[in-house]
């Protein structure tokens, strides 16, 4: 990994084991950080990966879309450690703390392996219908 991508997020707490399927036209990926949030919708989502990390534990790789870095480095500035909430579909993922901006559109979340799976197959198909028993 990067030295800019290897101080994005250093995990917390806050895992949850299973991630609901939403009806269509309700929020995809929301990030709350600092009093703020931002909406990401399927399309911002460019790339999803799950692989392992330095202690080999299965790590969520996203990428976004080139338009959709700004905000999200705008979200994101001044971190100082501080918790971002991660939702996908409704669902808090995680709360991991910033280590750095994410400047430029990519970042990983590390935790349970099942949770980590299931974000990727929701991520991947870019909605939240994504099958029930992924």
């Amino acid at each position: 990994m990067g030295k800019a991508l290897r101080c994005v997020f250093a995990l917390t707490a806050f895992l949850l084991i299973s991630l609901p399927a939403r009806a269509g036209g309700e929020e995809f990926v929301r990030l709350e950080f600092d009093g703020r949030s931002l909406n990401l919708p399927p399309e911002a989502i460019a790339q999803v990966g799950v692989i392992k990390d330095f202690n080999n534990q299965d790590t969520l790789d996203v990428t976004i879309a080139r338009e959709w870095i700004a905000a999200l480095a705008d979200l994101t500035q001044d971190p100082q450690g501080r918790l971002i909430s991660i939702f996908i579909c409704g669902a808090l993922v995680a709360e991991p703390a910033l280590q750095g901006q994410i400047s430029k559109g990519r970042f990983y979340v590390v935790g349970d392996p099942q949770v980590i799976h299931k974000a990727a197959v929701f991520l991947q198909a870019k909605s939240c219908r994504a099958a029930a028993n992924s």
